[in-house]
Parts: structure tokens; sequence; C-alpha cells
């Protein structure tokens, strides 16, 4: 062999080795597929490449064939959209299925209706010690219906039969019996967590804002069974719907009103649950968890004592407490959450349940250690004691982040104030449309001219530069609504996304953009839980945490946003969910030898291995 030959093959050699030890070779590749990333700087992609829980390559499918090794998993996308993994920032994941079990009332019409479907189902589960169902509201059964009505579909076992919202339960006369709920027992927070009554002062079988719990923790709470079901139950059914991450507002069990007892035990046996489950490798959601302050009696620097305790005790990346939990009120569609004006036809404006000197002082001095507090708000005066106290922690810390969740009533003023403060803002979109008739409560509690101009600002804010995220707050909003792109629909549409026949409330709104939508649940929320660095869009160094989807949501009608499929799931590396395992594993091929791939070697980009085309 010449001298010249000797030398190409050198070269050549030289060449290969320097480009397989230049290059890391990637665990999974996804290619050929189109890939929104979320990332202003490179919004569209063909590929991905991952190593370990991380992405190590985003960009073409050519520029790709660089980081294939002998052992990389390659995903032919053939043309199907990757994004990053959707993020909740309000969904009660964790402890809440035990609310929504039992006979589902939602779709009935009226009170003999719903009252057949509960007898059916008493009749059809002789077993259960106790009837539970969820699902009504009060347009639905043309008022408040009594224990005495219930106990003709449940004469013999006690029965809970919750609303759409979960905030209020309608109790049979077993229930109340074998809770001892009688004329003497006191209401938690009167005029906001009471027993309706009659004349005579006697229970009538309806309790309001979660009053219900106590009752059903003494008849029905198992903690350690309930809430290893619920978890199992719920994250299974999110990650399904492409979800990767969440923020958990409050452990919701019927102790969450014991705020320095049982909302303690409750959440630490959660928390030390889910722990396992990261150990075992077995922890679905990457869960951001927060403690609930829900007590009229409770003391706010213990509550943030405590919260800075589970801090330090759960900081890992897919379980950590960074943030605080204030239920501040009852519900506007109760007429219970504070408002600066009365409600329409009474004498009352409505009341704190946690009075605003409180919530101050929860916001800022957990603002001192720094921990970020979300802040449940209904009504507008509720909401103008959050922004109040969230801008006092700004001036503590610049960077906090309290936000605001719901936020589904806010005075003009308070907005402009939630824009030049740029106060974060979660929305659960079918809180302020038609769902649950909730157009014409609104409209009958508020009026016209305070929805036009207060109820559900959230795309205003989105507009003007406001973190927005938005989530279906279940069990609030049913299980089946949990789907994040469910949830993006109703935003991108202000229709209730499980009604077809729905029609856009408040008239007067102009809806998020798709675009919009998608940044509520990817970076934007991820900004909301202090994980914006990584996760939320598909960067190098973030972690892999993506969804895989039937179609592209900007090349379907807003009104067809819930219809994709989620074909797979990835949370840290690994798969969540695959939906029809063997179509989605017929995408996947092993590469065996990779230095005969043509085009590898062509991939190869010396002294830049971030080269795109």
């Amino acid at each position: 062999m010449n001298t010249l030959k000797i030398t190409i093959v050198l070269l050549f050699t030289t060449l290969l080795i320097s480009c397989k030890s230049q290059t890391e070779r990637a665990d999974i590749i996804f290619t050929n597929g189109k890939v929104y990333t979320v990332n202003n700087e490179q919004p569209w992609a063909e590929a991905v490449a991952i190593k370990g829980n991380k992405i190590i390559f985003v960009g073409s499918a050519r520029d790709v064939e660089k980081h294939i090794g002998e052992e990389t998993e390659i995903n032919d996308l053939r043309g199907k959209t990757l994004m990053p993994g959707f993020i909740s920032a309000h969904d009660h994941l964790i402890a809440s299925a035990w609310t929504s079990s039992g006979v589902q009332i939602y779709e009935a019409k009226n009170r003999a209706e719903v009252l057949k479907m509960i007898k059916e189902y008493a009749e059809a589960n002789p077993d259960r010690k106790v009837i539970q169902g969820i699902g009504w509201d009060k347009n639905m059964l043309g008022g408040l219906p009594t224990a005495k009505e219930l106990d003709a579909a449940v004469p013999n076992r006690p029965a809970f039969i919750l609303d759409n919202t979960i905030h209020d339960a309608w109790l049979n006369t077993a229930a109340l019996k074998a809770a001892n709920i009688t004329k003497d027992t006191p209401d938690t927070v009167p005029g906001v967590t009471y027993w309706v009554r009659d004349k005579e002062g006697n229970p009538t079988g309806i309790a309001i804002e979660i009053q219900w719990f106590e009752a059903y923790g003494q008849i029905a709470w198992d903690p350690e069974l309930m809430i290893k079901e619920s978890a199992e139950e719920l994250m299974s059914l999110a990650a399904s719907n492409g979800t990767t991450s969440f923020l958990c507002p409050g452990i919701v069990t019927p102790n969450i009103k014991d705020v320095h007892g049982g909302m303690e035990r409750d959440f630490e046996t959660a928390m030390n649950l889910l722990k396992e489950w990261e150990n075992q490798g077995t922890l679905k959601l990457r869960t951001v968890a927060l403690p609930m302050y829900k007590s009229a009696v409770g003391e706010p620097q213990k509550f943030v004592d405590f919260g800075a305790r589970m801090n330090k005790k759960f900081n890992s990346d897919k379980l950590m407490v960074t943030s605080l939990k204030i239920h501040p009120e009852g519900n506007t569609i109760a007429g219970t959450a504070p408002h600066f004006e009365n409600y329409l036809g009474t004498n009352g404006n409505g009341s704190f349940n946690v009075q605003p000197n409180e919530t101050m002082a929860i916001v800022t001095n957990a603002a001192k250690v720094g921990l970020d507090v979300m802040i449940h708000t209904d009504g507008d005066r509720s909401s103008h004691a959050a922004i109040e106290a969230i801008i006092a922690a700004k001036n503590i810390n610049p960077d906090n982040r309290s936000a605001l969740h719901h936020a589904i009533y806010v005075s003009p003023k308070d907005q402009q104030r939630i824009i030049d403060h740029k106060i974060p803002v979660n929305s659960t979109p079918n809180f302020t449309n038609t769902f649950g008739n909730g157009n014409k409560d609104n409209i009958r509690i508020r009026g016209e001219k305070q929805v036009n101009s207060s109820l559900g600002r959230y795309p205003h804010f989105a507009r003007n530069g406001v973190k927005v995220s938005i989530s279906a707050d279940v069990p609030s909003t049913p299980p089946a609504m949990q789907g994040p792109l469910f949830v993006a629909q109703c935003a991108a549409t202000l229709k209730d996304a499980s009604n077809p026949n729905a029609t856009a409330f408040p008239e007067n709104r102009t809806p998020m953009t798709v675009d919009q939508a998608i940044r509520a649940i990817t970076i934007d929320a991820a900004w909301q839980l202090r994980l914006e660095d990584k996760v939320g869009s598909i960067e190098k160094g973030k972690l892999a945490d993506l969804v895989i989807l039937e179609e592209n949501p900007f090349e379907v009608a807003p009104n067809q946003l819930k219809n994709i499929k989620v074909l797979a799931t990835m949370m840290d590396g690994n798969y969540t969910y695959k939906f029809n395992k063997k179509m989605v594993e017929s995408m996947f091929k092993k590469v065996v030898n990779y230095a005969a791939l043509p085009g590898v070697l062509k991939g190869c980009n010396h002294g830049d291995n971030d080269h795109q085309h």
C-alpha cells in the first residue's frame, strides 16, 4: 500500500473514531416527527435524542444520526407530533378519587331522574356500607333537596351524594344519624362552612363548603387504603392524558379542615407513600404537593413551619414541596365567596374562612423561607386580599411566585394590578363557562354587568404577559375532564368541551389562542412550579418529559383538541403510558450496527455537537 493510500485510511479511521468519541450516544431517539419544542429560539424540530433521563439533542432527522449507538432505540414518529409532557398546575391527583366514586349523576336532568339513578345504584350494590355519588347542582334539582327525599332512594344505609364541585353534599337521614349530626351540631364557619337548616334549626341534609367532610371521616374514611387507591387511579389516568408533572394544591381528605392535626397526618402519609413509589421507580408523575390551610382556627406561622419541614424532607426532582395552599373562602355559586358588592337579591356579600390578615401572614412568612403560596380565589374581594399579600411577598422576595388559583372574579382595578405586578394565575376554564349551569348561576347571583367585566379573565392576563396556567381541578370537575388537551380546548373556545352543544361564555370574551393554551399546560405551568429549567419545553439539558400525539394541535380546529389521541407519555426518560402498545412499539427498532447506517458519518460535526439544520 502506497503512502497516499495509508494516509487516506488513517485519516478516515481517525475521523470515524473522533466522531464516535466526541458525540454522546443516545439511549432513545425520536425522529421524523413534528417536534413542537415550546422553545422560542427553536420552535420546531424533527428529532430528539435522550440519554438517561435527559435530552441531549434537538434538531434535524439527519443530524440526530450522529447520536445513534449500538443499543440506541430509534422511534420513527412517521410524522406524528412530539411535545413537552403536559403540566397541570392544579389537580388533586393524590388522594381525591374517593370523592368521585359511586353513582355518577352529572347527566341527570331533574330531581326525579337523580333519585331513580341513586336508587338503582344502591340496589345494584347491596354490599356497600355507604352509598356514594357525585354530580348534582342546584339548577338541575330545581333547588336544594332534603335528607327525607334521599331516604326514598337509600333508606337504611348512610348516603353521601356530592355536588359537581365536591364542595357541597346531600346526606340522607341514616348518614346524619351515623355521624350524630343534630340541631346542636355547630357549623364550622357560619355562613361559609355550615349545615343548611330548617326553621327550627334542624339540619335538612345539605352540607355547604365541605361541612360534610367530618361526617364522612367518621363513617367511611380509610386513609392508607383510599390514598393509595386514589393516587394509583388518578396518576395513571393523568399519564394516559399526556400529563408528566402536576401541582397538587392540597391533599384532599376529610381531615383538611384540621390544619395542625388531620391535615398534617394525612399529608405525610400520602407523601411517604409517594416517596416509596419514587424509590421503586413507579411514580408516574413529577409531583409538587402543597399542604393546605383551610381553617378558621389555625396558626399561620405554625403552618409555614410545617411547610418548611416538608420542603426539607421532600426535595427531589420528582417529589417536592415548594409551595403552600390557602383556601380562604367558600364558593361563589353557594353565595359564600367574599365580594365587594352584595349577591343579587340578598343583604350579604360573602365572608372569609381564612381572614385576609392570616393570608397576609402566611404569604409573607412563607416568602421569608423561600416558599410560594397558591391562594384559592372565587370572589373579587378574596382576589383583592390575595393580591395584597402577593405584592407584599414580592417586596420581600422579587422572585416570589405566589399565585391566584381560579381567580374566578377579579375586579377591573385588580386585573390591572395582576398585569402590572406580573402575578401568576391558574384557571380552571370549566369554572367560568356553562359547565354545571355555571352561566345561569353566575348571572343569577352576580348579574351580567359583573360577569362581563370580572369573570374568568385568564385569557386577558395571558395576552398581557402574565404567566397563566390552566387545569381541571379534579375532583371539582370529573376525572374525565383531567386531560390537558381537554382543558386547552375549553380555554381556546370558552366552551365546556364535554358538551358538543355548549355555547361560549361569557359572550364578550376573546378566548386564548391555541399557542397560549399550549404554553399554559407546558412552559408557563412549569414556571409556576419552579421547574422551568427542568421541564416544560424540549431543549438540550432538560429532563426527558415528553408526549407523542396522533395529530398536531395547530393543525386541528380548536374545538377538536380533546380528540387528539395521546400515543405515548414519557416522564424522566421512562414510558408511563402507551396507547395501543403494539401500534406504538411498531415505531421502535433497535440499531445493532450504527456504523453501517447511511448518513451516520455525514451526521458528525466536529467541534459542534449541537449543529442543526
